[in-house]
């Protein structure tokens, strides 16, 4: 392996990978840091709503849904029609489904089990050795360590979640504002599991009671969860810009994720395309980098109201699901 690459991307989660894949072909030379030896399995619930789509999903390993239903408390379900399907996939599924398109690139190389160490300078430190770029890309999650590196603060959503072997045939999405001001619970079916979990706001729950929370949704959709591990992960949502210098920054590692809803993937995806793009045309305008984070300042200026609101809550989010069963709110809102 060289020891010097035009760019340098660390991780090779959907923003790394959708950077590559950017660069493929292109007369860069790229090296993608992976820490894990094997690439795509992470926490995460999985769903993909229609600014994902467009990448490309695995169609014999995905699960497509044109409704979803949400409850709020005790009260009648909203049901929503979906103008473009959720699809739901694994995480390892959709990796390996992206990373079929750059086994042929020969400008890029893909290094799995390196662990970045440190960064200085031009040079990144890894458990291989240093190599040196022009341009470095941090899609390294929402606990990156060239996003500290910069000084940028960070502000973070928690997921926790079970995958139960029953299969379930709907999306749901269950609001308790009675029980807990912020965050929601969700039920994603998959192909050969069901995601139940919980989204939530650490300044307004704490872990143990979100569990406890989880655990009696999950006994209340007539789940079990008997031997199946809890896993979860940060959300890292606090934007503060995608380029410092010859240093970019992507999906997580960027803040990119929703705050509202937990949904990183699109942003992911969508950050590291337009990177790649930007990389190979210094006078690229990332017009669709700016139609997600107005997606993102949209979905998560209704969140502030919800979360600044509690006895409105209730209403504020029944006014709110109302809305989105029409199509021009659904685009409108980037779901």
């Amino acid at each position: 392996m060289a020891s010097r690459f035009d760019v340098v991307i660390i991780g090779a989660g959907p923003a790394g990978i959708a950077c590559a894949q950017a660069l493929a072909g292109s007369p860069l030379s790229v090296l993608v840091l992976e820490k894990n030896g094997t690439i795509g399995p992470k926490a995460c619930a999985g769903g993909l709503t229609r600014t994902a789509v467009g990448f490309g999903v695995p169609g014999d390993r995905a699960r497509p849904f044109r409704e979803q239903v949400i409850r709020i408390d005790d009260g009648p379900p909203f049901r929503i029609a979906l103008t473009h399907p959720m699809m739901t996939v694994s995480r390892a599924d959709l990796a390996r489904h992206h990373l079929a398109g750059l086994e042929k690139a020969p400008n890029v190389e893909i290094a799995a089990g390196t662990r970045v160490t440190g960064l200085s300078g031009g040079t990144v430190s890894t458990t291989r050795g240093a190599f040196s770029f022009r341009h470095l890309v941090a899609a390294d999650g929402s606990q990156s360590l060239v996003r500290r590196h910069l000084g940028l603060p960070s502000r973070f959503g928690i997921g926790l979640y079970y995958e139960v072997p029953r299969l379930a045939d709907e999306v749901r999405f269950q609001f308790k504002p009675a029980i807990f001001r912020s965050g929601f619970l969700w039920v994603f079916p998959h192909r050969d599991c069901t995601n139940v979990g919980i989204g939530f706001n650490p300044d307004r729950l704490t872990a143990g009671l979100a569990k406890v929370i989880l655990q009696q949704f999950v006994r209340e959709m007539g789940f079990a969860a008997d031997g199946v591990r809890l896993r979860g992960g940060t959300i890292s949502h606090l934007y503060r810009g995608w380029r410092f210098g010859n240093i970019f920054l992507a999906g997580d590692a960027a803040g990119l994720a929703s705050k509202a809803s937990g949904e990183g993937i699109p942003f992911a995806l969508v950050s590291g395309r337009e990177i790649g793009r930007a990389l190979l045309d210094p006078g690229y305008r990332m017009p669709e980098l700016s139609r997600m984070l107005a997606f993102k300042r949209r979905q998560e200026t209704c969140w502030r109201l919800f979360e600044t609101l509690p006895g409105m809550q209730r209403a504020l989010l029944a006014a709110y699901f109302t809305v989105m069963k029409r199509p021009w709110m659904q685009a409108y809102m980037g779901y």
